[in-house]
């Protein structure tokens, strides 16, 4: 078996040397040191160390990238573009030669290239009256939204026109959901809105080189197109749970490490638009000499310092008997005067109640005083664009600040069970961790690669995220809890290595 990388590197979107853009100039087989992270839906990054006296360390100039292939492929499993360039030396390390020290981001940063302008087809100038981003409804999928929210701001306008940038149209169909008719942008980056569906939605989002992405159906949006570029595909996750499986008695699982993160923050204070209305101003009229003729009636905007202010705690963990005295399990009845005192499962469990403020003076909601409670300000109605908004930025907190878990795993890698031949980025695969069965995504994968070690893959399993995920939380819990269990009575002479076991079940309500 051959687990040999190859590293071509490709010329910049603007050639130097009267190639066409992003073409291949050259291959690394000198290096000295690769490092490379490939994310799911999120951009990757990358290092390469060479030689500096090497002819090959002469092919990494600004704006050139690499393209990386594995034995047994002929699709690129990693391509990025150069960031950054360092020239090193060290009278002890580099024996007087020097290494030049290349890094980069892989090509999903094309995808942050770009911002969802509110309309992506006309100047900048004639967008002042268009509030957000207009989606059309006879697009009745995710896939349709992401593929034109890509496609317009790449394409439509020609002072924006990103020519090397290939998209693919998705597949018919592509998780039908309301989103695609209310989602409202205005200049968001368009990565970032890829990342928060992805905690919904099992899609994949991928931006990698091609040499001739038209043949394969992606287009920049201008005739006659073609050449090598970054070809951009959307789709559904792939479920490998039955063919791909990592476990110990399988002999593809070298060691494995779960981690579990305490939250950031678990309150959160939102704060929305100023009080606003209008008033009937009078205002005199005089003639040309100063004498007073009479007046006008005018409307005139006023504002006030009050706004709205609303106050939440993440109750998204908290178990369904939480604070219930019936049926609170006996174990856990020790958390039922901290329930019932307005304490989350969360702050219970980690001991902080930290707070954080979010100033959303662009959701229009007054400050709106109660009928018949004075200095009280009423919230908006349920069923208020409002309301939604305030819900939204909500589970973004919960998702940014909440607990966090992380399963990281050390495959062997096997003819019959290789990474980009068997399972890429993005796919869900099976792995027996402590006798637990379990079907995980593949968020991240690290390759690195030496003279002396050769080329490793290391991926890390989750379910949102580059690193740790929120909905990875409450299982990874369960099992530090278990295994800790067994370990208290089976190693009772070091008990103070073990880890606190979880007094109740913790769960993510989505």
């Amino acid at each position: 078996m051959d687990n040999t990388f190859r590293i071509l590197v490709r010329d910049s979107p603007f050639p130097r040397i009267g190639n066409v853009p992003l073409a291949i100039v050259g291959e690394l087989d000198t290096y000295l040191k690769f490092d490379a992270i490939s994310r799911h839906n999120h951009i990757g990054s990358w290092t390469l160390e060479i030689p500096v006296q090497h002819p090959q360390s002469k092919l990494l100039q600004p704006g050139c990238g690499i393209v990386v292939f594995r034995e047994g492929s002929d699709e690129p499993m990693f391509s990025g573009q150069i960031r950054k360039l360092v020239r090193r030396w060290d009278d002890q390390e580099d024996a007087g030669t020097g290494t030049i020290v290349v890094s980069g981001v892989d090509d999903n940063a094309f995808l942050a290239e770009r911002l969802a302008w509110t309309d992506p087809a006309r100047d900048i100038h004639a967008s002042g009256g268009v509030l957000n981003w207009k989606t059309d409804l006879a697009w009745k999928s995710v896939g349709e939204l992401l593929y034109h929210l890509i496609k317009q701001n790449t394409q439509d306008l020609p002072d924006r026109q990103v020519p090397w940038m290939f998209v693919k149209p998705p597949q018919a169909g592509l998780f039908d959901d309301e989103t695609a008719k209310v989602v409202r942008l205005k200049y968001d980056r368009v990565d970032e809105l890829i990342e928060l569906l992805s905690a919904a939605y099992s899609f994949s989002v991928r931006c990698v080189w091609h040499p001739d992405p038209v043949s394969v159906g992606g287009s920049n949006g201008q005739a006659g197109a073609s050449g090598p570029g970054l070809l951009v595909t959307l789709g559904p996750v792939q479920d490998r749970t039955q063919s791909v499986r990592f476990s110990i008695d399988n002999g593809n699982l070298r060691g494995y490490t779960f981690t579990l993160l305490a939250p950031e923050a678990t309150r959160l204070v939102i704060g929305t638009q100023n009080r606003t209305w209008k008033e009937l101003e009078r205002q005199d009229t005089f003639d040309e000499y100063g004498n007073k003729t009479g007046y006008t009636l005018n409307w005139a905007d006023k504002s006030s310092p009050e706004r709205w202010y609303g106050y939440f705690k993440n109750h998204g963990y908290d178990p369904a008997w939480w604070g219930n005295p019936d049926i609170t399990p006996p174990e856990s009845s020790n958390t039922l005067p901290w329930a019932q005192a307005g304490f989350t499962a969360t702050e219970v469990e980690w001991g902080l109640t930290t707070e954080r403020y979010k100033d959303r003076r662009d959701i229009p909601w007054q400050w709106t005083p109660h009928p018949t409670t004075p200095g009280w300000h009423m919230d908006p109605p349920l069923w208020s664009a409002q309301h939604r908004e305030i819900l939204d930025e909500l589970e973004a907190f919960t998702i940014d600040n909440g607990p966090k878990a992380a399963i990281s795993i050390d495959p062997v890698e096997q003819p019959r069970l290789r990474y980009h031949i068997h399972y890429s980025v993005g796919d869900y695969v099976g792995a027996n961790i402590d006798g637990d069965e379990r079907r995980e995504q593949v968020t991240e994968v690290r390759l690195t690669a030496t003279p002396s070690d050769g080329p490793l893959i290391k991926p890390l399993l989750g379910s949102y995220g580059s690193s740790e995920t929120p909905y990875l939380y409450r299982s990874i819990r369960d099992l530090w809890a278990r295994v800790n269990y067994l370990a208290s009575r089976e190693a009772t002479s070091y008990p103070t290595d073990d880890v606190p076991r979880a007094e109740f079940v913790l769960q993510k309500v989505v």
